[in-house]
């Protein structure tokens, strides 16, 4: 049975290095459930690191929840960004294993770039991520959608509606035939002022999200899944309107 689910499928952690060092795995699940989040994605940098141990902490607690989609924001050659979920941690750690492999060569500086934090799943202890992960990938747009999109997983080309590293800003359109699951606008902007301003995105599944980097971020953006179970599957249906599921964005 169809049910509605409030979900922010674009959240960053610590492992991020644009991200606020209180954004732990933790902290980030914590806010989820205060602000009556169902599905988020946990989507850091090039990385999925701290993914697991989200899943984790999610599953811990008096009140568990909300339920942790393996995400990752993936920066490509072009230099835009693009939201891929994966439907299950063994498909998300091959995944994370060819961008790895992808990575621009060299260590992050964490004076210019900041620190990148990965939590362990099991013990919580803290480490460091030395990649470069604030640099383009040596994947393609059209790579990074057949790989994912091989993996069972979903594509979504992230806040088209800003200027810096977005498809539309880096490219000027939508390549015809590109198999995406659907387009994320940013929560700076309607679902209507979008369509308005950029009516080359009809036709797409829209959501929106947060793209936190802050905990008071979260849930500021948010779209409203209509499905049978939390899953990406079903939510590569809905935004594609499929079998009755929809979303909605907030």
């Amino acid at each position: 049975m169809l049910g509605a689910w409030a979900a922010d499928l674009h959240i960053h952690t610590y492992l991020s290095p644009c991200a606020s060092r209180d954004m732990s795995p933790g902290a980030v699940v914590r806010r989820c459930r205060e602000v009556g989040l169902d599905i988020v994605a946990i989507t850091d940098h090039n990385a999925m690191g701290n993914v697991a141990r989200a899943m984790a902490e999610a599953a811990q607690g008096p009140a568990t929840g909300p339920v942790v989609i393996s995400g990752m924001e993936v920066c490509t050659r072009e230099e835009l960004h693009v939201l891929t979920l994966l439907p299950d941690p063994t498909r998300a750690a091959q995944w994370e294993a060819l961008v790895r492999r992808a990575l621009t060569p060299g260590e992050n500086v964490p004076e210019i770039f900041g620190e990148q934090w990965v939590q362990d799943a099991g013990s919580g202890a803290i480490s460091s991520d030395t990649a470069l992960l604030a640099a383009p990938t040596r994947l393609s747009l059209a790579d990074v959608v057949r790989e994912v999109t091989a993996l069972g997983g979903a594509c979504i080309p992230s806040h088209v509606d800003r200027v810096a590293f977005s498809i539309l800003g880096q490219l000027g359109f939508v390549p015809e035939g590109l198999d995406i699951a659907g387009l994320e606008v940013s929560r700076a902007i309607s679902r209507d002022e979008a369509l308005l301003r950029m009516p080359q995105i009809a036709g797409y599944g829209l959501i929106s999200s947060s793209d936190a980097h802050s905990l008071g971020e979260i849930g500021t953006g948010c779209s409203l899944l209509w499905i049978e179970e939390p899953t990406v599957a079903e939510i590569i249906l809905a935004l594609r309107g499929a079998w009755g599921r929809r979303v909605e964005i907030e």
